[in-house]
C-alpha cells in the first residue's frame, strides 16, 4: 500500500503561495492553516517512511 500524499502536496502548495506572496511584497506570516497542514504532512511522511522501512 502506498502512503497518501494529499497533505504533503497541500503543504507544498501553501508554501509556494506564501513564497509568491512574499515575492510580491506581502509580508504576512504563515497562517494557522499552513501549520496544521504542515503538521499533517510531516505525520504522513513519517508514516510512509516507517511503512517503507518495515518492508526491508
Amino acid at each position: 500500500m502506498r502512503p497518501t500524499t494529499d497533505y504533503i502536496r497541500h503543504a507544498a502548495r501553501l508554501a509556494r503561495q506564501l513564497q509568491l506572496e512574499a515575492a510580491t511584497g506581502a509580508t504576512a506570516p504563515p497562517g494557522e492553516d499552513f501549520y496544521k497542514t504542515l503538521n499533517k504532512a510531516f505525520e504522513e511522511i513519517a508514516a510512509g517512511l516507517e511503512m517503507v522501512s518495515t518492508r526491508d
